[in-house]
């Protein structure tokens, strides 16, 4: 389970908290905030809760990255985040900013509600109904397009796939990625 549901001492309520984080998937700053802001908010979402009360923004920023390109990219990464956020019926209210050696980005959900207005995701049975919200293959797709600047790797797909479709894939998917499964 991705979250985690914690019994509050007051009126039968639950808290119903995620946490999440991700290494850079795509070229573009904000797309990535988005994506990692949509990622959180859809471990709150596979268990039915569409709003969410709360969320914090945890981003590390790389100690190899220079002073110039810190401040290009911390900016569109934050924003991208928030824009989610907010289209999501949520804020960004805080969170932490480090520098190590990595680019990470992602951030904690939080929820109170009644038990009755969440789904536990332990009742499957054989026959139940699987709804995917997106399309498989995302990860292939953005490999393939990480791979397009490896010979090594691109010579291994390279007659199975065009640079275009490629590229094509990868753009879809960041999209797909950065779009919110709430509805």
């Amino acid at each position: 389970m991705d979250s985690c549901v914690i019994p509050l001492r007051h009126g039968g309520l639950s808290l119903v908290q995620t946490t999440d984080f991700f290494y850079p998937l795509v070229e573009d700053p904000y797309m990535m905030g988005r994506i990692a802001c949509a990622n959180v908010l859809s471990d709150l979402y596979a268990m039915g809760i569409t709003e969410c009360d709360n969320m914090l923004m945890l981003l590390s920023l790389s100690q190899k990255m220079n002073e110039k390109d810190r401040e290009r990219v911390t900016p569109l990464m934050i924003k991208g985040f928030r824009d989610a956020a907010e289209e999501g019926g949520t804020s960004v209210t805080g969170g932490q900013t480090v520098i190590n050696p990595w680019i990470i980005v992602g951030g904690v959900a939080s929820v109170v509600c009644q038990p009755n207005e969440f789904i536990m995701p332990d009742g499957a049975v054989p026959g139940d109904v699987l709804v995917l919200t997106k399309p498989l293959g995302t990860r292939v797709a953005v490999n393939a397009h990480q791979w397009l600047d490896q010979p090594e790797k691109w010579n291994r797909i390279k007659l199975v796939v065009t640079k275009e479709e490629v590229k094509e894939a990868y753009y879809e998917a960041m999209f797909s990625m950065a779009t919110l499964n709430r509805t």
